[in-house]
């Protein structure tokens, strides 16, 4: 047997190696094309096998230790990924050879000189093979072990959410993030016609329906649109998620006699929210997105730079967490689209759940306070100032507006008016404390906290 391995295994494995030891994201090394560019059928691959993986880690490593009798944490990172890869494709790849998936998992760990493992990756995948379906008595009694098994998600955030929602909500937010996420885009009209855009795409096999959250939100139903495609090389369309495109809804209030004249998009890159706000601000209007790390500023600027929107938009690089560069009561309106864990995207993020601490969101929330509070500085009376995360913990969504508000009760809550001039209905949306939410198992896109703040004179 040779110890060749298919290209698309091959570069799922480099991506899932540099996740595991470089806290490296998965999805910007994925968005590339490889070198030499992978054929479309090998990136598919690629995306699926990479992203299951680390969908359904939890279950993976169970598997593996009861298999072989080794926790991984005893295994080199090589052997694990081999054998995650392995299992992952026995267990949800039904199309995939069982030959395959062993033989070529075996290859991998020879191709990254732990030849010596080969026999072990081999044992363990041919016994996960002959094993079938997960024995019931592999599981842990407890109902709670037992979903932080079964649903892949480290236990203390179930304990999180069940002492929030309890079991059953905790249950189906968890499962949920197992599934693969839709991809949703956004028309940019001001470079091409969206006649034009869907033309070209319903050639191409593609199509789309309306999100039911937001109007501006098209989820594709069929087809898929590279990031090689020509609309999304040449900026007429852009991946942006539903409760993204929301919020950016949200920020622009047009209710008759508003017309912000100046907009700050205080933590803005990658810049999709900003590029989205440039089409709704009146003609005129003063638009600034600063963001903190000139890593992300470069980005921003060639999102921007693609979408013919460096013209309109003055980008800066600003530390919130340090000062702001602006003069008090200066902006009609603000939006702080705060960092924060992105506990509310693990569906398309899924390295998330296994790399935060509960002690990085309490650190989160203090960064957060401290962006609120400075960026507020800037708001006129009678202005909006627009908060939110994607994440799902309430100390980085509720708790942080509590305590900005009990600091300053100039501010109302308006979001559910704006929910309503939408055209959406703010039962399904509304917390029980102010601010609204969107989850994976009730709205089928991200978990998003937003609250949109009114300024009294």
């Amino acid at each position: 047997m040779s110890d060749s391995v298919s290209r698309a295994r091959l570069s799922a494995f480099e991506v899932l190696h540099r996740v595991a030891t470089e806290e490296a994201f998965a999805g910007p090394l994925l968005a590339t094309g490889g070198s030499p560019p992978l054929s479309a059928e090998d990136q598919h691959l690629r995306q699926v096998l990479t992203l299951g993986v680390l969908r359904r880690q939890g279950w993976l490593d169970h598997l593996i230790k009861r298999l072989s009798g080794r926790p991984v944490e005893r295994l080199d990172p090589e052997v694990v990924i081999s054998l995650r890869l392995g299992i992952y494709q026995l267990k949800f790849l039904s199309r995939i050879p069982a030959h395959a998936a062993i033989n070529e998992s075996v290859n991998l760990v020879k191709l990254a000189r732990k030849r010596s493992a080969a026999p072990f990756v081999n044992a363990v995948l041919r016994a996960a093979q002959r094993s079938g379906e997960l024995p019931v008595s592999w599981l842990p009694e407890d109902p709670l072990e037992r979903l932080s098994i079964t649903a892949s998600t480290p236990l203390w955030i179930l304990e999180r959410w069940c002492q929030r929602w309890g079991f059953e909500e905790a249950a189906e937010l968890a499962t949920a993030n197992l599934s693969v996420p839709s991809h949703t885009i956004r028309f940019n009209q001001q470079l091409s016609p969206r006649r034009v855009t869907e033309e070209w795409m319903g050639q191409q096999g593609i199509r789309t329906r309306t999100s039911v959250l937001v109007p501006t939100a098209s989820v594709l139903i069929d087809g898929s649109l590279s990031p090689d495609s020509m609309p999304v090389k040449e900026g007429w369309v852009y991946f942006q998620e539903e409760s993204s495109q929301l919020v950016a809804r949200l920020s622009i209030p047009d209710e008759p006699g508003l017309s912000p004249q100046s907009f700050w998009d205080a933590c803005a890159a990658p810049g999709g929210k900003s590029a989205m706000i440039s089409s709704l601000l009146p003609k005129g209007s003063r638009h600034i997105a600063t963001d903190r790390l000139e890593s992300r500023i470069r980005l921003m600027r060639q999102l921007l730079a693609r979408h013919r929107l460096l013209d309109r938009i003055n980008v800066a690089q600003v530390d919130l967490t340090v000062e702001s560069p602006f003069q008090p009561e200066c902006f009609d309106l603000i939006l702080v689209d705060a960092p924060c864990s992105g506990l509310g995207t693990i569906q398309k993020n899924p390295e998330i759940k296994w790399r935060l601490t509960p002690g990085k969101i309490d650190e989160l929330a203090q960064m957060q306070r401290r962006i609120i509070e400075t960026a507020a500085l800037s708001l006129r009376p009678g202005g909006v100032l627009t908060y939110s995360v994607c994440s799902t913990e309430k100390e980085e969504g509720e708790d942080v507006i509590g305590w900005f508000r009990e600091r300053h009760p100039e501010y109302r809550d308006i979001t559910r008016e704006r929910l309503e001039a939408l055209g959406l209905d703010p039962h399904s949306f509304i917390t029980a404390t102010g601010g609204a939410r969107t989850f994976p198992h009730h709205h089928q896109t991200e978990g998003f906290f937003v609250c949109v703040l009114w300024k009294r004179r």
